[in-house]
């Protein structure tokens, strides 16, 4: 089982950055999430992507903070910070990367995402407009879910409604423990999952490689075709 202590670690590691970015209490489950959200950043960055870290007032910085609960992208309340992905491709637009962020589906419900990459023009939208950014203008979603004891069905229905009311090509269900009604269940439907994700596990590869298939497509769109 890996520990918060650990997530963090990995979390410093990845991201080469120092110190723990929550201002607050927080648990493992927040961790996990701050831990797949550097693993897609990463990934960006092996494809050839800057990477650059913007709080919510618009400033670039190296100090680090992460939400702990569900919010609106535009929340000046706390200078959240999100990765701002650059790609080499001179037609390719800016992505930007958060974590816990609302979006609206197509019902005009919104839902919460744990992981988030959307073109920087609809994150603008959303500031300037302050309402939540269009769940199908997004590159890629993905539910993170840590558990200490057997992952429940009820986690992949809900992840089959997300999916769904989004309408996205790319989303993901990752986990940190196996579930095999969950990985049944999410087979069946075609929907796209990793289970076991933790630091040092080799299904961390896997995961990479799919977050990856998002990217090159959303490049591959926009006229730039990975290395």
């Amino acid at each position: 089982m890996t520990s918060k202590d650990g997530l963090i670690a990995a979390i410093r590691t990845i991201l080469a950055t120092s110190g723990t970015p929550y201002a607050s209490t927080f648990e493992a489950h927040d961790a996990y999430e701050g831990y797949v959200f550097s693993l897609v950043v990463s990934v960006a960055r092996k494809c050839g992507a800057t990477v650059d870290y913007v709080a919510v007032t618009g400033e670039s910085t190296r100090k680090l903070l992460f939400r702990t609960a569900p919010g609106m992208l535009y929340s000046t309340t706390h200078p959240y910070t999100h990765a701002e992905l650059q790609f080499p491709g001179a037609g390719v637009p800016a992505l930007e990367v958060h974590l816990g962020v609302r979006v609206q589906g197509g019902s005009r419900v919104l839902h919460e995402c744990d992981v988030l990459v959307l073109p920087k023009d609809e994150a603008d939208r959303s500031r300037m407009g302050q309402v939540a950014p269009r769940g199908n203008k997004a590159v890629l979603a993905i539910e993170c879910k840590f558990y200490a004891a057997h992952l429940q069905l009820n986690v992949a229905r809900g992840f089959e409604g997300l999916h769904a009311d989004l309408g996205l090509r790319h989303t993901l269900f990752v986990s940190n423990l196996p579930g095999p009604r969950v990985a049944t269940y999410l087979s069946h439907r075609r929907r796209s999952w990793e289970q076991q994700v933790r630091p040092g596990s080799p299904q961390v590869n896997h995961l990479e490689t799919l977050v990856r298939e998002a990217f090159k497509n959303y490049c591959a769109k926009h006229g730039f075709v990975l290395p």
